[in-house]
């Protein structure tokens, strides 16, 4: 840099199960954003991210690492390298929501491995329930069945607009792909299944919500975040309006380099 830049760049990483997600912020607005598969070397998969977010510049300006502060949070948080804070991702989520969607007050994450509802006040947690138990429960129920269905994320949107649903009897992701693999065989439309197994996770959220106030405005965060179909879905199930948020793949990143900026 050279010295145009008033204050320290802010990065976070979201190091998650199925994900590896990062952010650039300066001066309060996102500068970069890079997401990939995680695999098995989460060491890796965090130094490829932040490499990512580095190589652009801001303001005109390359970005010299020695002044960027980082922060991390999700599973794969303590690996990776030159994070100087650490933060849960029930903390993260709140931020980052609060920072794309000011005011918010509900939280409902569908990671890959577990789904969270965080009741939020002035981006601080104020309570949160998890289910960490089933993968039934998570975006990895969702997207098994996507993949099973072979729809690409455009023709899932186009088939949860046509509203169609059955009913799945079980309730564990082995026993729920076998009984889709029955269904595929009898002919079952494929919007049908679809339905039906995403009114099951809601269903499945839903649960967690007895245990936790939803209040509004309510937003979804993690990979499935932008899909309206799926926040209609949840939004029918839960009695609350739930909002779908741009970025909100990123939001538990964004709350991390938020963090990083507290400790400059």
């Amino acid at each position: 840099m050279t010295g145009k830049l008033r204050g320290r760049p802010l990065a976070g990483i979201d190091c998650g199960s199925s994900f590896c997600k990062g952010v650039l912020l300066y001066n309060g607005s996102v500068q970069a954003a890079a997401r990939r598969p995680t695999g098995w070397d989460m060491a890796e998969s965090g130094r490829r991210i932040l490499a990512e977010l580095l190589a652009g510049e801001i303001a005109g300006e390359s970005v010299d690492p020695r002044a960027v502060s980082l922060s991390a949070t999700g599973y794969g948080r303590e690996k990776i390298s030159g994070a100087g804070t650490v933060i849960t991702e029930i903390s993260a989520h709140a931020r980052g929501a609060e920072f794309l969607c000011p005011g918010v007050k509900t939280v409902i994450d569908i990671g890959g491995q577990d789904s969270k509802l965080i009741s939020v006040e002035n981006g601080r947690v104020r309570d949160f329930q998890m289910n960490d138990k089933c993968a039934a429960g998570s975006g990895r129920f969702l997207e098994m069945i996507r993949q099973r269905l072979d729809l690409d994320h455009i023709l899932m949107e186009e088939l949860f607009s046509l509203q169609k649903k059955i009913t799945l009897n079980s309730t564990c992701v082995v026993f729920a792909e076998s009984e889709i693999i029955g269904l595929i065989t009898e002919g079952v439309p494929r919007e049908d299944i679809l339905g039906g197994a995403a009114d099951s996770l809601a269903r499945r959220i839903a649960a967690l919500a007895g245990r936790t106030e939803i209040l509004p405005p309510a937003v979804l965060t993690g990979g499935l975040s932008e899909s309206p179909g799926l926040c209609r879905i949840l939004s029918g199930v839960l009695g609350v309006e739930l909002r779908p948020l741009p970025q909100g793949i990123y939001a538990g990143a964004i709350g991390a380099a938020l963090s990083a900026g507290e400790r400059q």
